[in-house]
């Protein structure tokens, strides 16, 4: 195939394909911050990572290489509600305490799980 073909071809593709950024940051006040679960998706890598505990979202992206069971594993719900994970896992209240300080907001009533009526009920949900 000549040079001219796979450029011409590169060019009809990059034209067709529209790419869709990060979503728009929510407008909320500090600590008010409601962050959707399609930004969260956007959020899915070793160098920018969060993920949604009990409908909360944390940025836990400076706290992967200090996570005792390793980045691996936290890297697998990259982006995505882990708290069957968080939960299964047995964690200590201490641990729930720790990731306060990585909280940067939390979901929609509408997207959430289980802090909103007639969600999810466990025993160990923080308020």
């Amino acid at each position: 195939m000549a040079k001219a073909t796979i450029i011409s071809i590169a060019s009809s593709i990059s034209s067709a394909v529209k790419y869709i950024g990060p979503v728009s940051l929510s407008t909320v006040g500090p600590g008010e911050r409601e962050i959707t679960l399609e930004e969260v998706l956007w959020h899915d890598t070793r160098k920018d990572c969060w993920m949604i505990i009990y409908d909360r979202v944390y940025d836990i992206t400076e706290f992967l290489d200090e996570h005792p069971g390793g980045v691996d594993l936290l890297l697998e719900y990259a982006g995505r509600d882990a708290t069957v994970a968080f939960r299964g896992s047995g964690h200590s209240t201490t641990a729930l305490k720790l990731l306060e300080r990585y909280m940067i907001g939390e979901l929609p009533v509408n997207e959430r799980i289980f802090r909103k009526n007639g969600g999810f009920k466990l025993s160990d949900i923080p308020e």
